[in-house]
């Protein structure tokens, strides 16, 4: 087979192929080693060059050592001849070690450890590696002068030879079982001492050797050089672990990688496989036509401690270029690990990586030891359990001050110190620095206040600037906040040193110096980027373009939710770090404040977001405060914290519950001044602190997003409005010169419409996650109990139980103070929730929101705004909406407020709306007025709200005054609706004319095209609103009819029904003709139906009455009409159809009798006459400003306006006094006229007979 064809075979094998491959090939080199050892034993000598004479030193302490860069030192370079023997470079100076008889188990030091596989590698040239031993600098310098130099293996041979505890040992040796095994136990106790095997323990854990016993697989001439000279120190462990560590460190520093004119360092093939198969630019090796194969070199031809050595060379663990690669270039890693490529390294700092690598594998070994050890600390002796715990104790301390001394640049000058990236950060982002290993390194280091803010603020700066580079990411990113999260919690007794230190780092509460510190403050601060990470694609472009198609957004929305609750987790683990750690506390809370401070313009509406925290960040920490006040209980918060000159939060610029901003004054000045000793200024708890803060971030985190969500809703909704519009109007421009633009603009407006709908997904998966909304909620849930105790005026004490009825409640000035935005972010958010979420969170809504909801809408006069009752109303409205039998509305009609108080309030509030003072209230109110209809309607279907309503119309005006609203809007409604029917006809009719169509111009076409468009849209509207008040009258009238034929009412209600139903009926009726009715949800039918019903609900005299007063409308002959009309489209029954007619018959004979009197009543004096209706008087009452006017008129005024009709002023019913003078003198003046009436009938009787 060639070399090539080998190669490719070899590419083609998986990691454990290749393993199993090289533990073969290693124990069948073995008696091949074994006797080529005895061979060179029989030579009695060995050949090893001496390094050159290297003048090139740096001080370490004062003491002079080698520098890193020995490029002028000797080298041993094998060559691999045909025979597979090795040969030595002869150009090289040598000396002549004796070489022990291996019958007395003397370790060769002429021993290679390369690896013995098959893998094509590049031959080059090896390092040198020069090595300096010493317990202290002293004896580092006087054992300088023994110095050793072997021929190494590749460069990767470093990390491979490190002792793997945990692998299995090759094939044909057997080993015990590791939970059982002893550590001490590595050969009889009865043969060795307790230091010999404690030096054996020694050697396992630093994976060394200096002399025959050991077992490591790095070799340490210069030690055991001194030990042959020394041997009192041989069980010296301090002193031992000292040098041996510090030699180890010395040859992994100048074991540097060599590259030959620009090409690869060597890498073993299974790496350059495994690198290959995962992908990227740079993990293609480069092509080399000759590779050559490594032999089986020279080992040790005991075969126990062979097999145990080559255990260890087993590298379960990748070499350092090795690992590089990996975390690199591995596809796991691609788009979430922040370490930069290798080709970058500078030698030095990859050395470094191999000098940290080994420690870490120290570290392992050590704690595996150990661990086994404590496991069978039974089977020792208790003296030598206690040295070897001081062994160990002592090993493990000399791990991390040498550990400290690799990191702090101590033994080689790091000159790129300010550029390079933390060692300790670039091997974590590897995931090859145990947990373990960094929390002993922080016990260790900790003490030491320089070393330890020189390693961790190093680590801490290249953090934060890692994830400055990934906020933008297909995901979310995750290392820097895991790696962030687990500092913070690391804990030294009390302290939390990390958090210390951080919190001292410059940038974590950075000084502002910009105009627009609200966005500086994100950019600038340490924790900024970390809470930067969002979904929304105006934040993150990377995810809007990987993710941007709707049916990935849709399916993968789950996914998405869950990194992004992923990374809150991780940020909250931070927060609570820094707040439970009583130092850095204040600098936090003070961190957070600023943000919202800073951020405060978010709600507004013209806010400019790129000069603000985006939604993203603001939603994240929102998410934080969330958790953080998850177990705070309501009773341990000050309620008046947001008054305090000392708070953190700032509500001076917010419109308040009912206080004007100088009220508002006057109140912080009688209550909460320096100078008022009464009330001296509190220092509040942490629990207060943080709920009113995590309140402060709703208000400017999610409801700013939901606003901007909302404006995107809406700006889809236009651009399709004129793309359709467009594409139907095709045919009018396509033949005309302005072809051109409007295609431009279609195709403009379609990318937008592209754009905002990608966006909009991305928003919602941000905004639209279960978890977030039930957070949210159940912190609201904690809110709406805080209002309801300061809506009743008295202290927190546990879950909420009201003690007054609603109508009782007054507002206290700690209420009124209270912002606005408190109850009108909770209403806000309920509804967008209601609205989008696919989720139901009826479920989500407990007792606590329910009872604040209904006392508010019970208590509108708590409330000065009437547009945040409105809103509340609304909340309620869309709860009813649900099935029936759900659990929410159970809740809500169940409710002990809903069955008692809630129908006289909706009636005093829709009777209310009628002004609020904006210039809008006219069709507010209709809007508002319809939620409230809905509610009605749901209320009748319920007997026991039923009878409360019947109830209400029984007792008092307020039914009144809710009836001549109603009328008022049911009036108005039918009337704009037939109109906009009526001109939908006339347009449709010109349209499928189409001579008449074609004779109008272009311009007038469009305009009647808009006028049309516009009108649909208002019919539609008005039709809606329309048929819920008639609907009202409907059920009201069915069991209702006593309130209808008062005075004030009857006459108003008949003329309604009169005129309206002249228009169903009357000749113009076709004129509400219109082509596909139901899409604007006009039902004649149903409509006429209703109307025909009310007319037999309120069947009596006093009707009748009032029907026939009505001069206007009132023909019989319309009416008889319209009784043919329903008879005949058995739109009712025949019954109901007589029943109607006898009553139009005695309205009739009403109406003829009322022609008469009004004839003789027409000459009354102006003094018995009504100044505003002209008609005669029948109980004249006096206004305050003297004027005189009948009881039924000025009563019907007042229903719609409590003021004077004359001058404006207030007025109200118990004002009016009855003019009872006037009152006689009208009656007698109607006795005479009847008795003249009387009179001159018989005359003309008897002129007749006569």
């Amino acid at each position: 087979m060639s070399e090539q064809e080998q190669n490719k075979k070899l590419g083609e094998l998986t990691a454990e192929e290749m393993r199993a491959r090289r533990l073969r090939t290693l124990a069948k080199s073995t008696n091949n080693a074994t006797s080529a050892g005895a061979a060179e034993c029989g030579s009695g000598v060995a050949n090893l060059p001496l390094p050159s004479n290297n003048n090139n030193k740096t001080e370490v302490s004062g003491v002079q050592r080698p520098a890193t860069n020995v490029s002028s030192s000797s080298r041993l370079v094998k060559a691999v001849n045909p025979t597979g023997s090795p040969t030595t470079v002869s150009n090289q100076e040598s000396i002549v070690l004796p070489v022990v008889d291996q019958d007395e188990q003397k370790m060769d030091v002429d021993v290679e450890m390369k690896s013995v596989n098959t893998t094509p590698i590049k031959s080059q040239p090896t390092l040198l590696s020069p090595t300096v031993v010493g317990a202290s600098v002293e004896q580092m310098s006087a054992s300088s002068k023994v110095k050793c130099q072997l021929a190494l293996k590749d460069p990767d041979s470093s990390i491979e030879k490190m002792e793997t505890l945990e692998q299995m040992s090759p094939a044909g040796t057997p080993q015990k079982d590791q939970t059982t095994t002893n550590p001490l136990d590595g050969l009889q106790k009865g043969s060795k001492s307790t230091e010999e095997r404690m030096e054996i323990m020694l050697s396992k854990i630093l994976n060394a050797t200096w002399n025959e016993y050991c077992t490591g697989s790095m070799i340490c001439p210069q030690t055991a050089s001194f030990l042959e000279k020394h041997m009192e120190l041989r069980f010296d462990f301090d002193w031992l672990s000292s040098n041996v560590l510090m030699e180890s460190v010395l040859r992994l520093y100048n074991d540097e990688d060599v590259i030959e004119d620009g090409g690869d360092a060597n890498i073993d093939e299974e790496m350059k496989s495994e690198v290959g198969a995962k992908g990227g630019a740079d993990s293609a090796p480069k092509k080399d036509s000759t590779p050559t194969y490594s032999t089986p070199k020279k080992i040790k031809s005991d075969d126990s401690e062979v097999q145990e050595i080559l255990a260890n060379v087993i590298d379960d663990q990748p070499s350092t270029s090795r690992g590089l690669q990996s975390g690199i270039n591995g596809s796991e890693f691609i788009g979430t690990c922040p370490t930069p490529s290798s080709n970058i390294f500078t030698p030095m700092t990859l050395a470094k990586h191999k000098v940290l690598l080994h420690l870490i594998q120290c570290h392992k070994n050590h704690r595996h030891i150990n661990e086994r050890f404590i496991a069978n600390l039974v089977q020792e002796q208790p003296a030598d359990a206690e040295k070897v715990q001081n062994m160990l104790k002592a090993v493990h301390k000399q791990i991390f001050r040498m550990t400290i001394l690799v990191l702090t640049d101590r033994i080689h000058e790091n000159l790129n110190y300010a550029l390079d990236q933390s060692t300790l950060l670039e091997l974590y982002y590897q995931l090859r620095v145990p947990e373990e290993f960094l929390f002993d390194l922080v016990a260790e280091v900790y003490e030491r206040k320089q070393d330890f803010e020189f390693i961790f603020s190093q680590m801490l700066r290249d953090l934060f600037m890692g994830m400055q580079r990934n906020i933008c990411s297909p995901t979310i990113i995750t290392h820097h906040m895991d790696l962030l999260s687990k500092l913070m919690s690391v804990k030294i007794g009390t302290a939390r040193p990390l958090c210390d230190l951080l919190a001292s780092q410059t940038n974590f509460l950075p000084p502002l110096c910009t105009q627009i510190p609200g966005r500086e403050i994100v950019k600038c601060s340490y924790l900024g980027p970390f809470l930067s990470v969002s979904f929304f694609a105006e934040e993150n472009v990377r995810f809007a373009e990987a993710h941007g198609n709707v049916d990935t957004l849709a399916l993968n929305s789950g996914k998405f939710q869950w990194q992004l609750f992923t990374m809150r987790q991780l940020m909250y683990s931070v927060f609570h770090s820094l707040l439970v750690n009583v130092n850095t506390r204040p600098k936090t809370l003070d961190y957070i404040s600023q943000i919202l401070r800073h951020n405060e313009r978010r709600v507004q509406f013209a806010s400019d977001e790129k000069l603000l925290a985006r939604d993203g960040f603001a939603i994240n920490l929102m998410c934080v405060l969330q958790q953080l006040s998850v177990k705070i209980k309501l009773d341990r918060i000050d309620p008046q914290y947001p008054f305090y000159k000392n708070a953190l939060i700032y509500i001076e610029q917010d419109t308040k519950l009912r206080f004007t901003e100088e009220e508002y004054k006057q109140f912080l000045d009688q209550h909460f001044t320096a100078t008022n000793t009464e009330t001296p200024e509190k220092q509040p708890n942490f629990q207060t602190q943080c709920w009113f803060l995590t309140l402060q971030a709703h208000h400017l985190g999610f409801m700013p997003a939901i606003q901007r969500y909302r404006q995107k809703c809406r700006a889809i909704k236009e651009l399709q409005k004129l793309i359709e519009e467009i594409d139907r109007t095709t045919s009018h421009w396509e033949a005309t010169p302005f072809a051109s633009r409007n295609k431009q603009f279609r195709d403009r407006w379609q990318k937008q419409l592209k754009k905002l709908l990608r966006s909009k997904m991305c928003s919602e998966v941000c905004l639209l996650d279960p978890k977030l909304l039930n957070s949210c909620l159940f912190f609201y849930s904690t809110v709406c109990e805080y209002l309801l105790y300061q809506m009743e005026g008295r202290q927190i004490e546990g879950p909420f139980m009201s003690t007054m009825p609603p109508q009782q409640l007054k507002p206290t000035d700690a209420f009124s103070a209270l912002p606005e935005w408190y109850i009108d972010d909770i209403a806000e958010f309920i509804l967008f929730a209601m609205q989008h979420a696919q989720n139901d969170i009826r479920n989500a809504i407990d007792h606590s929101i329910l009872t604040w909801l209904l006392t508010s809408v019970c208590a509108p006069h708590m409330i000065k705004n009437p547009y945040v009752t409105a809103k509340l109303v609304e909340v309620l409205f869309v709860f009813s909406l649900g099935p029936a039998d759900n659990v929410l509305n159970r809740m809500i009609w169940h409710h002990e407020l809903a069955q008692t108080v809630l129908c006289s309030s909706l009636m005093k509030f829709y009777v209310d709306i009628e002004t609020t003072g904006q210039s809008t209230e006219f069709y507010d109110k209709f809007t508002i007025r319809y939620h409230i209809s809905h509610l009605f309607k749901s209320m009748w279907e319920r007997p026991v709200h039923r009878q409360v309503m019947i109830n209400e119309s029984n007792n008092g005006k307020q039914f009144v005054k809710f009836i001549n609203m109603l009328m008022n809007d049911t009036t108005f409604l039918l009337d704009e609706c037939l109109e906009n029917l009526k001109r939908i006809h006339q347009t449709q009719i010109m349209m499928a004319n189409d001579s008449a169509w074609s004779s109008l111009g272009a311009e007038q076409q469009q305009a009647r095209l808009s006028q049309l468009a516009t009108d649909e849209r208002q019919c539609r509207s008005y039709l809606t609103l329309a048929r819920e008040t008639v609907e009202m009258f409907h059920y009201l009238t069915d069991d209702i009819k006593e309130p209808f034929m008062r005075d004030e009412l009857v006459d108003r209600l008949s003329s309604m029904l009169n005129f309206n139903l002249h228009q169903l009926c009357g000749p113009k009726c076709n004129d509400l003709k219109v082509r596909n009715p139901t899409k604007y949800g006009w039902e004649p039918r149903r409509l006429l139906g209703q109307i025909f019903d009310i007319y037999l609900h309120l069947d009596c005299d006093r009707f009748a009455q009032a029907l026939a007063a009505d001069e206007r409308s009132f023909q019989k002959h319309l009416f008889d009409d319209a009784a043919n009309r329903i008879e005949r489209l058995s739109i009712r029954s025949a019954i109901e159809v007589e029943k109607f007619r006898a009553l139009i018959s005695k309205a009739h004979d009403i109406y003829v009798a009322n022609q008469q009197s009004e004839d003789e009543c027409a000459n009354a004096p102006d003094e018995f006459k009504d100044p505003l209706m002209d008609t005669l008087m029948s109980d004249p009452v006096v206004l305050p400003s003297g004027t005189i006017m009948d009881r039924a008129i000025i009563t019907r005024h007042l229903l719609n306006s409590n003021t004077d009709p004359f001058n404006r002023q207030p007025l109200t019913e118990d004002m009016l006094v009855p003019n009872i003078e006037l009152k006689e003198r009208i009656d007698a003046w109607r006795k005479e006229q009847r008795y003249k009436r009387q009179q001159q009938s018989n005359l003309d009787l008897n002129d007749k007979s006569s």
